[in-house]
């Protein structure tokens, strides 16, 4: 059997290859939304987290109680943070989302120095949720970091008692979200959208919904799938919608 004989260096390369490896295998689990990186968030402008679920009829007590809950965002990068201790007991799904804010307006200033005085975490009451929102939106373009975020959350905040007024929020959303920061925000967007429009008897306008969002994460032989991706039962989900909507407009 012939000698053969590594150069010095080989075992330095490989632990160089191992760590190229291991630092791409990090950037796809995070691009895909599976784990949060702290570096991610930072650059991204974030100051602080705020959890959201659709105030409507289907919020079990749960996630009422975490509604408002908000949080630091160090608090939400550890592998162990759970928004709330409680389970969601909702027949139609947990809908929660964890919505990310610069927040360069006075109010959300106050919540950011509240947070970093405590523990990192504080729950806002539907007076302040409501505070805060309508401050963000009167100021109009100063906000512009958060337009998409702050719509989002206007959306969800009024899906039980303006409806219409949290379809335009979500449309917003879809036509306006293009930065990496908002990515996140598409999926859950499309998807209370598509179930508003049903709920309220606009059927054309939730099939069209439907179209557009399997459209947009249609899967491609041989490609990854696109960041913040939707899972196999969400896609199956509005799968199912758009054959039940298709079925409907024919009778």
């Amino acid at each position: 059997m012939p000698h053969v004989t590594l150069p010095g260096v080989f075992p330095y390369l490989l632990a160089i290859l191992g760590l190229l490896l291991l630092w791409q295998l990090h950037d796809i689990q995070v691009r895909a939304g599976r784990i949060k990186a702290a570096g991610a968030i930072d650059r991204s402008g974030i100051r602080w987290f705020l959890h959201v679920t659709p105030m409507d009829t289907h919020a079990c007590a749960a996630c009422r109680t975490a509604n408002g809950m908000a949080f630091l965002p160090n608090i939400v990068a550890t592998k162990k943070f759970r928004p709330s201790a409680q389970t969601c007991t909702s027949a139609a799904g947990c809908r929660c989302l964890l919505v990310g804010l610069s927040g360069a307006w006075s109010e959300a200033e106050r919540v950011l120095a509240h947070l970093k005085t405590g523990k990192g975490r504080v729950r806002l009451s539907p007076e302040q949720m409501e505070k805060l929102l309508a401050e963000a939106q009167a100021k109009g373009a100063g906000i512009v970091a958060d337009q998409v975020a702050v719509d989002m959350l206007v959306a969800f905040q009024a899906e039980g008692r303006h409806p219409q007024a949290a379809i335009d929020a979500y449309r917003r959303v879809l036509d306006q979200a293009k930065k990496e920061r908002d990515m996140p925000l598409l999926v859950p967007a499309y998807l209370r959208l598509a179930d508003l429009l049903e709920q309220t008897g606009m059927q054309a306008d939730a099939l069209a919904i439907a179209d557009r969002f399997l459209s947009a994460y249609s899967n491609q032989p041989g490609m990854p799938p696109p960041a913040h991706a939707p899972t196999e039962a969400q896609r199956t989900l509005m799968s199912l919608r758009k054959t039940r909507l298709m079925a409907a407009a024919r009778r």
